[in-house]
């Protein structure tokens, strides 16, 4: 818990005695953000999670079609007897298209969880970058990145560690909502999705 505040502390610190001589009087203006509320909130994202799921629906009935084809398979295998010429053609042609089916759907999977992370380090830049041209149009020298994990309402769902966790990563216990600048960058970035950029 000391960590999380002593790294802003330090970094207000560190940029009043990096300032000239001149300008150490200015006390740096402070702004806050919270990037999980940028990125769940911003409609990019809400998009891109429509279009993930479609995709995944897609995915599913191609999952269900291969799945039907390697039973179809095992089905005319097992209508032979172990000791019929053609049962052991079956039996090659049941454990090829299982082996490609397995290997089908790794190949999916890791194509899903690259382009996920792909978009995902993609609009993260963009987050970082609209915090940049916020913080700048209000004169905020720092923005310090808000992590605010939820409590349940219901304690009973948590263990007393999971609730100690949560406690703990929150790195801001409070600031004036005049600082928080998470709903400005959000419209930023509605803003700039919608005009293309």
């Amino acid at each position: 818990m000391k960590h999380s505040l002593i790294v802003p502390l330090l970094a207000i610190l560190c940029l009043g005695l990096s300032l000239p001589a001149g300008a150490q009087n200015v006390t740096p203006r402070v702004g806050i953000c919270n990037p999980a509320k940028v990125f769940s909130d911003c409609q990019e994202v809400k998009d891109l999670r429509a279009k993930m799921e479609q995709q995944q629906k897609l995915l599913g009935q191609q999952k269900l079609e291969r799945q039907q084809k390697l039973k179809d398979i095992q089905n005319a295998r097992d209508a032979l007897k172990p000791d019929a010429p053609a049962y052991g053609d079956k039996n090659r042609e049941l454990v090829q298209a299982a082996i490609e089916y397995k290997t089908w759907e790794q190949i999916t999977q890791l194509d899903a969880d690259r382009e996920q992370k792909q978009q995902m380090l993609s609009i993260f830049n963009r987050i970082t970058a609209i915090i940049a041209e916020v913080a700048t149009s209000k004169q905020v020298d720092v923005v310090i990145a808000e992590q605010r994990p939820e409590l349940p309402e219901n304690l009973e769902q948590i263990t007393l560690d999971q609730l100690r966790a949560v406690i703990i990563s929150r790195n801001v216990l409070f600031s004036n909502p005049a600082i928080d600048i998470t709903n400005d960058v959000t419209a930023a970035m509605d803003a700039k999705y919608k005009a293309g950029s």
